[in-house]
């Protein structure tokens, strides 16, 4: 856990060196809790966002998880007299070490079994974001659907001691957790 604290520290320090508008913080959803750090390019309608974090996985086990998107800004709305909002979309894509349901033949019986592994995954982003007049705070709800694969280690464990009871060949399949990025998730970022 304090590599992944020294990891984030490293992170936003390096992007702490960059002279355009940019923001930090957190994103917590359905499908993990990332440390987020988002970008302006060179015009104003389009940013970057990139994220490290857990993915909280199948049952409870959780896996480490990096992502990024490219975001364009479509609209502007004028939906409060102070503050202001923007209406974002744009690809993203991750890849990390986690847990997904794996289907294995343990003794002529078809069980599914959460287990970890390499992920590679694309998908898009699209949200809405709340700049607060007065302070530098950026609140934002977003999606993140995302399609890909998962190659597990091929080791099926006892759930209760964690111990291998049979090792498999490694297998690959698809992404499922992928979909719960239809679940809206929250960000708060400090602008800077």
């Amino acid at each position: 856990m304090k590599r992944f604290f020294f990891t984030i520290t490293i992170l936003l320090c390096a992007a702490a060196a960059f002279a355009q508008p940019r923001s930090a913080g957190l994103r917590i959803g359905a499908t993990g809790l990332d440390a987020v750090y988002q970008h302006t390019a060179l015009n104003k309608n389009e940013f970057i966002e990139g994220s490290i974090g857990l993915d909280f996985g199948v049952k409870s086990n959780a896996g480490f998880k990096v992502s990024g998107s490219y975001n364009i800004i479509l609209a502007r709305p004028a939906l409060t007299d102070k503050g202001s909002w923007a209406i974002y979309a744009g690809p993203a894509a991750a890849l990390g070490n986690v847990y997904d349901m794996v289907t294995y033949d343990v003794f002529g019986e078809k069980v599914k079994y959460p287990d970890n592994g390499f992920m590679f995954a694309v998908g898009g982003q699209a949200g809405i974001e709340y700049n607060f007049e007065g302070f530098p705070i950026q609140a934002s709800i977003d999606l993140r659907p995302m399609v890909g694969i998962h190659v597990n280690d091929g080791k099926f464990r006892d759930p209760a001691t964690n111990t291998i009871i049979e090792g498999f060949e490694s297998k690959s399949g698809f992404y499922g957790n992928g979909f719960i990025g239809f679940i809206p998730h929250l960000s708060v970022r400090y602008r800077f």
